[in-house]
């Protein structure tokens, strides 16, 4: 069989460092992690892996610091008692022998690590880097303007709260965060490398180098904010990672997918194509005093490219009535986006081919009428479940009988969940902390119990079906505000009604919700504070520029 792991001495610098969003790839949990290296360990010898771990990221680390101004030549290398503090004292050695003023201090806390471990020692003492034990009642370590930091403290492996010189040191680092420069040895210390989970003081990173593949939690709640740039390099193990995730040897694998897949994703548009070629949404929803949720799903829906959008507003009419028996009421009419039209339900649904539910709908008995019409309607559309509508949805078995009748009655159709952790965890039946503690599951039992694509909302979004599930790289906090979801399902809608299947519908959309916070053509930052419209406008500028590069590439 031929080697799978081309890793020699000679070339343990060779790195082939990638971001998230340069190359779509598997993004791994730490069991799955561990299986990965017990296949590699068959190939090839676990401390050359470590070396070129910690090679690698000591070269990154100088070709970054050489292009800073701010950094000192002093760095400061501090090694855990495990296989990270192994690759911290590679690091160590390999900083020394590039000429920079090196203190490797050790928290070992009387414990002597494995073998590989221990010859990482051997390697940072022959290049010149005389390590100094930790111990309790000792000072800790200055850290002055522009010192590097280098963590290899805890690794991939912390699922409890860091403890005694561990924890003061995290604690040490983080007082010192502005004015060092911190470097992640795979995983910043005390982050849970599968949820993403900080269950006590963790090191907040400027930069993490992750190894072999990218990790969950890196990507996932506190995690995403918590590692800071993330580097990813797979040691010259990617043929042996595809094969694995291609034969199913590692389980259900996640992926993070490139801004080129994501682009092969657009929504094509020829000159022959019509607005009827690009969809027509209707949007349900909107109890009195929340139209706004409504407004904003169909605003978006039409700036990302739908052909046509119609309003249904609860609170306007009796929703069985057709508009020509409605009561005279005065239709809302949005004068920014005279484009957007309103219906009663039956000509609404009548109208559409895809459906937007929930945005404002309430809980009221008139909200759970809704949902049954929508349900009832022979012609069955694609569909878009928010908000209250999958509270309701959680909460009326009899509504939920006739959802999975509808599901049995048109398997063709699209049908997409956009749930935040609190309505996943009444739709399971479970909790907002059970569900965020095992998010990937919480996806998976969501898209099986009803047949659906799932989007579990969050940092690191998931996007989840019965075959597949994504996790999103884009966006930050300035999602976080009201309407903001609201929007998001507006262009799910908007890609269903373009074309896309419901997985990569939902995929791109909430790619595209992360992405328009984010800098564009000259900005040198993104967006720090929000609200929705400004998102739903950002997001419409993006998409125009995804498009003509994807003109260009085509041409």
């Amino acid at each position: 069989m031929p080697e799978l792991i081309d890793l020699h001495p000679e070339n343990l610098g060779h790195a082939n460092w990638q971001q998230v969003d340069q190359k779509s790839m598997p993004v791994l949990s730490v069991k799955q992690i561990r299986a990965l290296e017990q296949a590699a360990f068959a190939q090839i010898d676990s401390f050359l892996l470590m070396q070129a771990a910690g090679v690698r990221s000591a070269l990154k680390i100088v070709d970054q610091i050489v292009h800073s101004e701010t950094h000192s030549a002093r760095c400061l290398v501090l090694a855990g008692p495990g296989n990270n503090g192994g690759d911290a004292c590679i690091v160590a050695g390999e900083l020394k022998r590039k000429g920079l003023q090196v203190d490797l201090y050790q928290l070992t806390e009387g414990k002597t690590g494995s073998k590989d471990r221990m010859q990482a020692v051997l390697w940072a003492l022959a290049h010149g880097v005389q390590p100094i034990e930790l111990e309790p009642n000792m000072p800790l370590p200055e850290i002055t303007t522009g010192t590097v930091i280098v963590d290899g403290l805890l690794g991939i492996a912390c699922d409890r709260s860091p403890e005694g010189l561990i924890k003061q040191m995290i604690e040490h680092v983080n007082s010192h965060h502005c004015k060092a420069r911190v470097y992640a040895l795979d995983c910043p210390s005390g982050l849970n490398c599968d949820t993403g989970h900080a269950p006590g003081e963790v090191i907040h990173a400027h930069t993490t180098f992750s190894f072999l593949a990218c990790k969950q939690g890196l990507l996932s709640q506190q995690g995403k904010g918590l590692c800071g740039e993330l580097w990813i390099d797979e040691l010259n193990c990617n043929t042996l990672l595809n094969t694995l995730v291609q034969t199913a040897g590692l389980g259900s694998v996640i992926h993070a997918v490139s801004r080129l897949e994501q682009l092969q994703r657009l929504p094509l548009r020829n000159h022959e194509h019509h607005k009827g070629s690009f969809g027509s949404i209707a949007i349900l929803g909107g109890q009195q005093g929340m139209v706004g949720a409504c407004v904003l799903s169909a605003r978006t829906a039409l700036m990302l490219g739908c052909g046509r959008v119609a309003l249904t507003l609860l609170h306007e009419a009796d929703m069985h009535l057709p508009d020509v028996q409605r009561q005279g009421q005065s239709p809302f009419l949005d004068l920014m986006f005279p484009e957007i039209m309103n219906k009663g339900i039956e000509d609404s649904l009548e109208f559409a081919d895809t459906a937007v539910i929930g945005p404002g709908l309430g809980q009221s008995q008139e909200a759970l009428n809704m949902l049954f019409t929508s349900l009832e309607h022979d012609k069955g559309l694609n569909m878009v479940w928010d908000a209250d509508a999958l509270n309701i949805l959680a909460a009326d078995s009899t509504l939920r009988a006739h959802f999975e009748h509808y599901r049995r009655k048109h398997p063709g159709k699209a049908m997409v969940f956009t749930p935040h952790p609190l309505e996943a965890a009444r739709l399971l039946q479970s909790t907002t902390e059970m569900i965020q503690a095992a998010r990937t599951q919480a996806a998976q039992s969501l898209a099986s119990k009803f047949n659906c694509t799932v989007v579990l909302k969050g940092a690191g979004s998931l996007i989840c079906n019965s075959k597949r599930m994504e996790i999103n790289t884009t966006g930050g906090p300035a999602l976080a505000t009201a309407g903001s979801g609201d929007v998001l399902a507006g262009a799910v809608a908007a890609m269903l009604g373009q074309g896309l299947d419901e997985f990569r519908a939902a995929s791109f959309a909430v790619y595209l919700h992360g992405l328009a916070i984010e800098p564009l053509g000259r900005e040198r930052e993104g967006l720090g504070i929000s609200h929705a419209s400004e998102i739903a406008q950002r997001m419409k500028t993006h998409l125009n520029h995804l498009l003509s590069q994807g003109a260009r590439r085509n041409s």
